[in-house]
């Protein structure tokens, strides 16, 4: 990037550069707003939950708990992370989660750092996703056919008592 050429002169007579390495990373972001760095650090969230609850002894009906949370970010066609798999490998209890988490992530209004999405807004981005073989497109349709994002709560009025 040439503008990481030019430099001045601090009022210290120091030599400093226009654009700090700092800045020009963050100038050179193409999606989104998380450095490499930054983006790295945010996944390893689900290698951190793994390791949490792989150390729960679980009773055998749920001793898949840790493994079925650990993909939450997989996608279908290989593109997601943190291990990169694909369908045939990402267990089906986990693939109902991720519908779920990205549910919950585009539509939630409890995000500090953005604001949420309407429910047909949140469920057009998820339909892209199922038809770019990202998340699985029969869980989406059941999602929708049975309204579980009403359940979550994200679309709900507030009832009177």
């Amino acid at each position: 990037m040439a503008i990481s050429e030019y430099s001045y002169l601090d009022v210290d007579g120091q030599l400093k550069p226009l654009v700090s390495p700092e800045e020009i990373a963050q100038l050179m972001i193409t999606k989104g707003n998380l450095t490499p760095a930054e983006r790295s650090y945010v996944e390893a969230h689900v290698t951190h939950s793994y390791e949490f609850l792989k150390r729960i002894p679980w009773t055998p009906h749920l001793q898949d708990i840790p493994i079925i949370a650990y993909g939450h970010h997989e996608k279908l066609d290989g593109s997601g992370y943190p291990r990169g798999l694909t369908q045939p490998d990402i267990p089906i209890q986990t693939q109902i989660i991720t519908v779920a988490d990205i549910y919950d992530a585009l539509a939630a209004s409890d995000r500090p750092y953005k604001d949420a999405f309407p429910v047909e807004t949140v469920l057009t981005i998820m339909r892209k996703e199922a038809a770019a073989n990202k998340i699985n497109r029969d869980l989406l349709e059941l999602f929708e056919q049975r309204q579980v994002y009403q359940v979550i709560g994200h679309s709900l009025p507030l009832q009177d008592e």
